[in-house]
């Protein structure tokens, strides 16, 4: 039996830094929210097939430090190129994909303000840097930056599909999460992950009419 008020909650900062660790090792630093819209939801960290460490490390256990010495390392090949291209707002934002990725909030932070800081317009790095705020513990600032987002381009699928699941998992509103879910079926009818949404729209509505701590059979998110 689980009850309504047993939404998801952020993940443990083990559970983070196992997430980041296989993303580097993966090469996959774009940043990220909760999960993308074009596949299920992944499992927590220490339930996803890890590739190899390196050295036998083992991910649930790698440490901030060693996080922030994989991010400077495959930082560094950009940060060298910002040096003949400061200015680049790509870059910055690249750079700050691999911070995030490495789940160095700090770091992640200060490169897309700077990126935004050139081209305020991106609705891509304020897509990211929701994630970094939303990961530090500031959902409503998160929500902010999303809604600028949105402003800029409001068939975004990403900023839609992520204000849903902060509007779902930190504020317990499934009312706003499905109106978000549902203009994001509305704005893009072909998108990849469609089914998921709808999937998770379905699940958002059983929970609809339930006052906080009702003990339900219904599936939460």
């Amino acid at each position: 039996m689980s009850t309504a008020s047993e939404q998801p909650k952020l993940w443990s900062s083990t559970q983070a830094y196992a997430l980041s660790f296989i993303c580097l090792l993966l090469g996959s630093v774009t940043g990220y929210l909760l999960h993308s819209p074009s596949a299920p939801a992944p499992a927590p960290a220490a339930q996803t097939a890890q590739p190899s460490a390196p050295m036998g490390m083992d991910p649930s256990k790698v440490t901030p430090d060693q996080m922030k010495r994989m991010a400077e390392q495959k930082a560094a090949p950009l940060l060298a190129e910002l040096k003949d291209k400061p200015k680049d707002p790509e870059l910055l934002a690249k750079v700050g994909n691999i911070y995030l990725a490495a789940h160095q909030l700090d770091m992640a932070k200060d490169y897309y303000q700077r990126s935004l800081a050139i081209n305020p317009k991106s609705a891509v790095v304020l897509n990211q840097l929701a994630s970094v705020d939303f990961y530090a513990g500031d959902p409503d600032k998160a929500i902010v930056d999303l809604h600028k987002a949105l402003d800029v381009d409001p068939k975004f699928g990403d900023a839609l599909f992520n204000l849903g699941m902060i509007e779902w998992q930190a504020k317990s509103d499934p009312k706003a999460a499905i109106a978000d879910w549902e203009k994001f079926l509305k704005t893009n009818p072909n998108h990849p992950g469609r089914a998921h949404v709808e999937e998770m729209v379905a699940r958002a509505k059983q929970h609809l009419n339930l006052p906080p701590g009702s003990k339900t059979d219904k599936p939460a998110m």
